[in-house]
């Protein structure tokens, strides 16, 4: 099946640096940060939009879906993509766009290993990436950070010089990345010996760090098979099950499934697709993961080598953007079949190194992206971490968002555009402030609809 590309041209920029910069901070008085930072309550019914959302995700799972967003005010933003999303696409928003997460909240972040098997930090989650105006990104991080942190009980004046403190380190993160040649700033390793670096807490390198490390060293697909799968009467290994999560189906995934290996092996490089060719697969079970995701098609595949050794790889289902919704119907369906590659893409051009089982393939109606299951992965937990903790964590964040909006061909406006005086900042921590008082009356509508 032909996949169309994701449309990357509308960011090609040829100026030199110092005009792109130039044409940045001109940019400040069309788009003045007074602007950026007012919120525009947006009339809209909440409960409307994650109607649309939840219409397209397996019905047994919703009822899971709907606890798990419940948690919190900070769970059900995580779940809630879609309608900040929609919040955001009618603000008065800057109009310097850049790859971007489009869901990087503050538990989108983690541990992963690199091709060379070292231990990275960076952004991990990539379902709704795409070409937006380059402060989405920033906003959501520092709307979830606060909403952490106030879920963690931490002073609301910490909290409050802490999201202007995103702002500031986002705008120092990417002057540091353009003191850098373009090559220089392509090539940049997120390793965790260099991350802890700019995280100023002793304390959280030795105690807390230390061990979400040795956990995500031991994740690797031998341990995922120990820990997933048993062994039948017969010597066969099968995925355990723990319905409705996590259970054997037929479908037309499932079922189709060596057809669509092979066309997934043709959106890896070519070493990654022969070293492949040695593996069949054994077993593959439907297995849920997340909040937001959460409902929609995920599956775990179970291959084995020629050597008797295992590889565990996780299918998603990726989604359509939001904003499709309410389109014709086979308008949608031409969309996400290429929904896939949208994701492998802005991954690839995101993070610092990426998973080299990165792919994807497309049924007749839906697209699907390819992972590593767990392999080398962790993420920090936040209910763990101090004050001292939570700050420099939610900071190295910002710092690693700033890296990785470096790699559009606009980031140059964007450091024009952002400066170096803190009313960015400023415009940061005034949006984020209004903008939770509209998470929290989502989530009590939420709330009171579910009852």
């Amino acid at each position: 099946m032909s996949v169309k590309p994701f449309d990357f041209s509308q960011l090609f920029v040829q100026q030199p640096l110092a005009q792109q910069k130039k044409f940045g901070k001109k940019l400040r008085t069309a788009y003045p940060f007074e602007k950026l930072g007012h919120y525009i309550a947006v009339n809209r019914d909440s409960t409307q939009l994650m109607d649309e959302v939840r219409s397209i995700l397996i019905p047994e799972l919703l009822p899971e879906r709907t606890q798990r967003m419940g948690q919190s005010s900070f769970t059900f933003f995580r779940g809630t993509a879609e309608l900040m999303e929609y919040d955001l696409a009618h603000q008065d928003n800057s109009p310097i766009h850049t790859v971007s997460c489009g869901d990087a909240h503050i538990g989108n972040f983690g541990f992963f290993g690199s091709p060379e098997r070292q231990l990275l930090f960076d952004l991990n989650d990539f379902d709704e990436a795409g070409i937006n105006p380059f402060e989405w990104d920033v906003k959501r991080l520092a709307v979830s950070t606060l909403l952490a942190g106030r879920e963690h009980q931490f002073e609301n004046e910490k909290l409050t010089l802490l999201v202007k403190g995103l702002g500031e380190t986002y705008r120092k993160s990417l002057q540091d990345m353009f003191e850098k040649t373009a090559l220089n700033r392509f090539y940049p390793v997120n390793s965790v010996e260099n991350i802890l670096n700019t995280i100023p807490s002793k304390e959280m390198h030795t105690k807390k760090l230390s061990k979400f490390l040795a956990k995500a060293g031991k994740r690797d697909s031998e341990q995922v098979v120990r820990k997933f799968t048993t062994t039948d009467a017969d010597g066969q290994i099968l995925f355990k099950e723990n319905p409705p999560r996590t259970r054997h189906v037929k479908d037309r995934v499932t079922k189709h499934m060596a057809k669509y290996l092979v066309q997934y092996r043709q959106s890896l490089s070519p070493d990654v697709s022969l070293m492949l060719s040695q593996y069949n697969v054994t077993d593959v079970v439907r297995h849920s993961v997340g909040v937001g995701s959460f409902g929609s098609l995920c599956y775990l595949l179970l291959l084995t080598g020629t050597d008797d050794s295992h590889l565990v790889l996780q299918i998603k289902e990726a989604l359509p953007h939001r904003q499709l919704a309410n389109q014709l119907e086979e308008e949608n369906v031409q969309y996400e079949q290429n929904e896939g590659k949208r994701i492998v893409d802005c991954q690839k051009i995101l993070q610092s190194a990426s998973d080299p089982f990165l792919g994807y393939f497309a049924t007749e109606k839906k697209s699907f992206y390819v992972r590593q299951f767990r392999d080398m992965k962790a993420s920090i937990e936040l209910s763990e971490l101090d004050w001292d903790q939570f700050d420099a964590y939610a900071k190295t964040c910002a710092w690693v968002l700033g890296i990785a909006h470096a790699q559009s061909p606009t980031a140059g406006v964007v450091l024009g555009y952002t400066g170096h005086s803190d009313k960015f900042d400023t415009a940061i921590q005034s949006w984020t402030t209004a903008y939770v008082k509209q998470v929290d009356e989502d989530f009590t509508a939420f709330k009171h609809h579910r009852l």
